[in-house]
């Protein structure tokens, strides 16, 4: 999986990401045992949001298709993929959180929130950070908040999930 940073923001807000970054390493770095892996991941993230300066760009298909449409249809088979990888393993996860949390210890129930939620968390993050096959731009909004969001259609282009 080919994955490109969009470099869309100014140097000064990725110089603050980065810097919150660092900070939250170090604080985790200092926190109690049960919560510094959490922290630390976090504060990475972070980090490299920052120094990139924008949010990663999961390519939907590989650079090598040379037709157009081959190129779109495999794009948003991809895309439609990972949603649906998504969605099933959010009600995966319900009973599996379910089962597991009430048997961990209190002191560490936000440790293994957070290693349960992890793979979770990334496919969601690689569906929504999903490229359009048509216009190589994210496929969802990205940062810019709405009411109505639409799940099925590009954000820049207007390219519909199912159009292929």
């Amino acid at each position: 999986m080919h994955v490109a940073w969009e470099r869309t923001w100014p140097r000064w807000v990725g110089a603050a990401c980065f810097v919150f970054g660092l900070a939250n390493v170090a604080g985790a770095l200092a926190a109690p045992f049960e919560i510094m892996f959490p922290g630390v991941v976090i504060g990475i993230v972070w980090a490299a949001v920052g120094w990139k300066r924008g949010l990663p760009l999961f390519a939907s298909v590989s650079q090598e298709v040379a037709s157009p449409s081959e190129r779109i249809a495999r794009g948003l088979r991809t895309i439609r993929r990972r949603r649906l990888a998504a969605f099933v393993a959010l009600l995966a996860w319900l009973p599996i959180a379910a089962r597991v949390l009430p048997q961990v210890p209190e002191k560490f129930i936000a440790a293994v929130l957070f290693f349960i939620a992890l793979p979770l968390g990334a496919l969601f993050a690689v569906w929504t950070l999903s490229a359009c096959p048509k216009c190589n731009r994210h496929f969802l909004p990205v940062l810019r908040p709405r009411l109505l969001v639409s799940f099925s259609r590009c954000d820049k282009c207007g390219l519909g999930i199912h159009d292929a």
